[in-house]
């Protein structure tokens, strides 16, 4: 072999060795990522309808938007102008739940924000309607809070409390705190 073949082979050689040690490093390297970005909805759509079933089959709830953005980094949907129905066992409109904008956990948990409304639908309610500017809504039980001003209308009765327990399918609330209530007495003839 010719000394100048020889140093060809040799540099061609380590080359090689080069190009293959380069390839080896790059391949423990990640690769480049899209970046994502945890503030932009995974999707939104404009008037939407949900029904939502109890475990029994019966009609559980609706839930009506104007828009809705899911956000799946915090697995999230928002809600513009949302009014929820809920149903009693018998399949009946029990309550209208009206707000500006609510929040729907993955653990079931609807927070209501501005202008908050909680109407009976049931003609023999002793509670008429609720308001507040906040609350919350366990969909699985139908406990509803407040820890805002709430103020109760019923039948003949008006009530404020700084505070607000209730259950919608046990047709219950309770005031808490500073709790002023006014009667209107009917008079009969």
């Amino acid at each position: 072999m010719s000394k100048t073949r020889c140093w060809i082979t040799l540099l061609l050689a380590i080359i090689a060795v080069v190009l293959i040690g380069w390839n080896l490093t790059n391949q423990g390297s990640p690769s480049p990522s899209v970046a994502t970005d945890d503030q932009s909805p995974t999707y939104t759509t404009a008037s939407t309808h949900t029904v939502v079933y109890n475990p029994e089959g019966g009609l559980a709830y609706t839930l009506d938007s104007a828009k809705v953005t899911y956000f799946d980094a915090t697995r999230e949907s928002w809600f513009d102008n949302p009014v929820m129905t809920t149903y009693d066992p018998q399949k009946a409109p029990a309550w209208s739940v009206k707000a500006d904008k609510a929040k729907l956990t993955q653990n079931r948990m609807l927070y209501l924000y501005g202008h908050v409304e909680v109407r009976a639908l049931s003609p023999d309610a002793k509670i008429e309607r609720i308001t507040t500017d906040n609350a919350r809504i366990n969909l699985a039980t139908q406990d509803v809070t407040s820890d805002d001003q709430v103020t109760l209308y019923g039948q003949g009765f008006h009530s404020t409390g700084m505070k607000m327990r209730g259950n919608l399918r046990a047709k219950t609330a309770e005031l808490i705190e500073k709790v002023k209530t006014y009667y209107e007495i009917q008079h009969q003839n």
